[in-house]
């Protein structure tokens, strides 16, 4: 299943805090995304803030200048560390990639971040590089401050239990329902507190389906799969985006989906293309992130020719408004027909059928079972009077 406790060592993280009543803490960070919630502590523990919170959260208290963020990384490409600041205007989201072992800033927090089997540099060690005199009203007041932050970190745990024990607990009957099988189902958590089974083909969303359907799960988990996704998005870019050129939502990861659309014929701005990726994401509640990939037309088209012609294929190719067609034709045997459907299946499960399409068309051999040539001067025995002399290949 998607829902794993073990994690890879050498590609956690570690965060730690240089500034506010955490000063100096740290906390071990798993791939995927962290959201962290900076506020005031009084405004910490309300229940506004723990309404709608997604299992990996972590709460940082700071008097004045928090900025929610988010922190994204994967285990393959700890290098790739993404920092994403989050406003109540979408549209102003900043994104950057963030560095390790380095002073970090979002608002009024300063942090650093480093592998789990690093050292901390001496640049962060020696954060800040002057010490303030603690005096004995500064140890009152940190003394106060270790007190509400108690207070506050209790309070927190008690409004998060209820909030994570049931999805935790229903993705753990459903880890032990599918049988821990990774490789046909991801079980994904939604923004709207809804469980997702991702299945690898509709013979799997059937299987899954009826396996849920004889569980004890209160609240019935929601089956998805690319072909279905596929279908739900090509509905609302009909009515949302009606002129946009693409070619398919690739789903290898469901966390992370690609809309992959035309370089030539689907003319986007950067900033038309995160309004689209924002407004997509919040159709796909269970993914982190939807990128827009352009890939050019002649791509795709070099693909089709290049597996008509490893399989050997007869084939013509049609060039019209808005896409090529490849017409497979010729007296084919059943094992070229076979792999003519097998490869335009293929083709379109990964790119989709929009701009690039198969037809096949079957033509019956007039000298199938009539007799044999032999050599480049051979011929065709026809009837007893009749013989035929092919041209010359």
């Amino acid at each position: 299943m998607a829902i794993d406790t073990s994690h890879a060592t050498s590609h956690n993280l570690v965060i730690r805090l240089l500034n506010g009543p955490l000063c100096g803490c740290e906390f071990l960070l798993f791939s995927g995304r962290t959201l962290f919630v900076v506020r005031n502590p009084s405004q910490v523990a309300s229940p506004e803030v723990t309404a709608e919170l997604p299992p990996d959260t972590l709460f940082i208290p700071l008097e004045h200048g928090g900025i929610n963020f988010e922190l994204r990384f994967e285990n393959s490409d700890s290098a790739a560390i993404f920092l994403r600041e989050l406003s109540a205007d979408s549209n102003t989201c900043k994104e950057h990639s963030a560095s390790l072992n380095k002073v970090l800033q979002i608002g009024e927090l300063i942090f650093a971040l480093r592998l789990e089997n690093q050292a901390w540099s001496s640049e962060i060690l020696a954060y800040p590089n002057s010490t303030p005199k603690i005096t004995r009203s500064t140890r009152r007041r940190s003394i106060s401050a270790v007190i509400a932050l108690a207070l506050i970190t209790g309070a927190v745990v008690i409004a998060l239990f209820g909030v994570w024990s049931t999805p935790q607990k229903q993705a753990n009957e459903l880890d032990l329902l599918l049988s821990n099988d990774n490789q046909r189902f991801q079980v994904l958590f939604g923004r709207n507190k809804t469980l997702y089974v991702a299945a690898s083909n509709e013979r799997d969303v059937s299987w899954a389906q009826q396996v849920i359907a004889r569980g004890e799960n209160k609240k019935t988990a929601q089956v998805i799969s690319s072909e279905r996704e596929n279908a739900r998005m090509t509905r609302w870019l009909a009515d949302n985006y009606p002129d946009l050129a693409y070619y398919r939502l690739q789903m290898d990861n469901p966390k992370l989906p690609q809309l992959w659309i035309s370089r030539q014929r689907a003319a986007l701005s950067d900033a038309e293309r995160q309004r689209l990726s924002q407004r997509l994401l919040s159709q796909f509640p269970y993914a982190d992130q939807i990128s827009v990939i352009e890939i050019d037309d002649a791509t795709v088209i070099r693909q089709a020719e290049t597996e008509l012609k490893r399989q050997a294929l007869p084939y013509t190719r049609q060039d019209h408004v808005g896409g090529v067609t490849f017409v497979v034709q010729g007296a084919l045997d059943d094992g070229e027909l076979l792999r003519a459907r097998q490869l335009v299946e293929e083709y379109y499960r990964r790119w989709g059928g929009r701009y690039v399409q198969f037809a096949i068309e079957l033509k019956d051999d007039w000298l199938r079972g009539r007799s044999y040539q032999y050599g480049e001067q051979g011929y065709i025995k026809m009837s007893p009077a009749h013989w035929y002399f092919p041209k010359p290949l």
